[in-house]
């Protein structure tokens, strides 16, 4: 479905924005909060950009495809509170 590369595309835009500042304060404070939040958004990212290739690559079938769709966009809208948290 085409809602599912939708979906990771905006992931892997999100955890770009939410990496760059948290980066960014890993390099001027090192806290832990700091630390675990870019491996964090490093991690999800490296697992999305992944996910896009197989997506584009290994089709999924239409009894997978749906759930995979449904998983992704509940990512998305974790992605985008956390998003919304790190620049309020």
């Amino acid at each position: 479905m085409f809602s599912t590369y939708v979906a990771a595309g905006v992931n892997i835009i999100l955890l770009l924005g939410i990496f760059y500042p948290s980066l960014l304060n890993l390099l001027k404070t090192r806290s832990s909060v700091s630390t675990l939040l870019a491996t964090f958004s490093l991690a999800f990212l490296i697992q999305n950009v992944v996910a896009v290739y197989f997506h584009l690559v290994i089709p999924y079938t239409l009894a997978v495809e749906f759930e995979v769709m449904i998983l992704t966009a509940l990512q998305t809208a974790g992605f985008a509170a956390l998003f919304w948290v790190t620049y309020r």
